[in-house]
């Protein structure tokens, strides 16, 4: 604006000048609209502490994973192959944090239609109390044991649904510890995880046909 100012007072027309700052400025405007868009997005997030550096976030798009770094206009994450995500904030769709505050493990278990449901959760949580006395995982696990019922009925099995409350980030290793353990104590007990040929579950008995239709109450057909 100075320069202009100085221009118009030795006397050169600035208007041409003038109309080429405001080309370029509308140019401008409309190329760094996304840019803005994501530094505003991200702006927000990180204000309402929706994402930090080492969070295990989903933020929608397939792109999930554990954040490397924060910037001011994208989001860095690497997922388990070990390939980098760089996401413009204005491409975040939503954020699924998998590690705030703590994280689940959320074990679904088949056994048999065979074999007895109570005596297959007190195995179960025996078996979260074998993983308690290890000395390496007992610090990771906030609630060694929640059973949660029978999560369905499939064709082969029935399937159990077993909740632990884990330190954040800590969901996948002490996940992958239960299912050794269970298998383990599976074998010991001679638990089956399915039946062997498929179980076909008793529905409602089949209604009689109708037969209203062949029958007429009316006294005129009476009557003939």
């Amino acid at each position: 604006m100075t320069s202009l100012i100085v221009l118009s007072h030795i006397g050169i027309d600035i208007a041409p000048l003038l109309a080429g700052a405001g080309v370029v400025g509308v140019a401008v405007g409309f190329g760094s609209q996304a840019l803005v868009k994501d530094v505003i997005t991200g702006l927000f997030i990180l204000l309402e502490d929706q994402i930090a550096v080492g969070d295990i976030v989903d933020v929608g798009k397939d792109h999930k994973g554990t954040v490397e770094a924060i910037s001011v206009r994208s989001i860095r994450l690497r997922d388990l192959a070990g390939t980098v995500h760089t996401v413009p904030f204005s491409e975040v769709t939503s954020v699924k944090n998998l590690t705030k505050d703590f994280s689940n493990v959320l074990a679904r278990i088949t056994v048999s239609y065979g074999e007895d449901i109570d005596r297959v959760v007190e195995i179960l949580r025996q078996t979260s109390d074998r993983m308690m006395a290890d000395e390496t995982l007992a610090p990771l696990i906030l609630n060694p044991f929640e059973f949660m019922g029978v999560d369905s009925l499939d064709d082969f099995s029935v399937v159990l649904l077993v909740r632990i409350r884990t330190a954040p980030g800590k969901q996948l290793t002490v996940g992958r510890a239960y299912n050794r353990l269970v298998k383990i104590a599976f074998d010991e007990h001679g638990i089956t995880s399915r039946d062997p040929a498929r179980i076909e579950m008793a529905g409602l008995p089949a209604l009689p046909a109708d037969t209203s239709r062949d029958i007429d109450p009316s006294p005129q057909r009476r009557r003939a």
